[in-house]
């Protein structure tokens, strides 16, 4: 080829890269054009959008330590708060949790939906301060030109498998003419507390039914929970389960089917 079919062909090619080059920068001017249309004309939709997360991550903060002062309580507790028929063990007042004052008797179930008492004590702890913080993040939205509306004040505690979850009534969140309408707000938080509930809830029917319970046999069908048993002199046993795997433990007390002192039969506890 000669030198003018080369120069010819140089030219051609600084041409067609230009173009495509110019192409390429056209496309991207109609993309950012077409953005801003698209950001100009949906801004409202999408900041409404942007409110109602905010206060969603918001809400979550009003239970979060609250919750976990509660779960350490009535874990140590029996269930209770402010446990009433409980006996001293280690500085802590546990609860019984199936109960007789006589000898030879077992035991009557003091607490015969225990899921539903430890939710409601849990609800009960966190209740006041945590409606006082919903409260703020409304007053302060609706500083900011916002209208809340809610159908209930009420929110929910419920121990479920795998987890603890705080349920909110939904909301509806308004600005000018533009509106976004929630539902339920849940917020879960990991526990094993539901699986320690449902053992403890067995233990307490062999309490209640045979006045003991063996502890070796519910260890060999639940390996992840540890499960202590430590007899008093009056003839009280305190329970510790623990999951060994997360850490969770419960605590509870019964007395059931006692023998009068000097029987030989009762187990002084003895700190390991």
């Amino acid at each position: 080829m000669n030198k003018r079919g080369t120069r010819a062909l140089t030219s051609y090619k600084n041409n067609f890269v230009k173009s495509k080059h110019s192409q390429i920068t056209i496309y991207i001017i109609i993309a950012i054009v077409i953005l801003s249309v698209l950001i100009f004309f949906l801004f409202p939709k999408i900041k409404t959008i942007f409110v109602a997360q905010t206060p969603s991550l918001k809400l979550k903060g009003c239970f979060d330590e609250k919750l976990k002062e509660a779960i350490s309580i009535v874990s140590k507790n029996g269930g209770s708060i402010n446990p009433v028929n409980a006996i001293m063990y280690k500085g802590d007042r546990i609860e019984y949790l199936c109960y007789t004052n006589q000898y030879y008797k077992t035991c009557v179930m003091q607490q015969p939906l225990l899921k539903q008492h430890i939710e409601r004590e849990i609800l009960d702890y966190i209740k006041t301060d945590a409606k006082s913080c919903i409260e703020e993040i409304k007053n302060n939205l609706k500083k900011q030109g916002y209208e809340i509306s809610s159908e209930s004040q009420d929110f929910s505690v419920s121990i479920i498998p795998e987890k603890i979850r705080i349920t909110i009534p939904g909301m509806e969140i308004s600005k000018q003419e533009t509106s976004e309408k929630y539902g339920d707000f849940e917020f879960d938080y990991n526990s094993k507390f539901y699986d320690l509930i449902m053992l403890t809830t067995s233990i307490l029917n062999w309490e209640a039914r045979f006045g003991d319970s063996d502890i070796t046999t519910y260890m060999i069908y639940y390996p992840y929970i540890k499960v202590e048993k430590y007899k008093q002199s009056d003839g009280s046993k305190i329970y510790i389960l623990t999951h060994t795997t997360f850490g969770d433990k419960f605590s509870f007390a019964t007395r059931s089917l006692s023998w009068p002192a000097g029987y030989g039969l009762q187990e002084t506890y003895k700190p390991v």
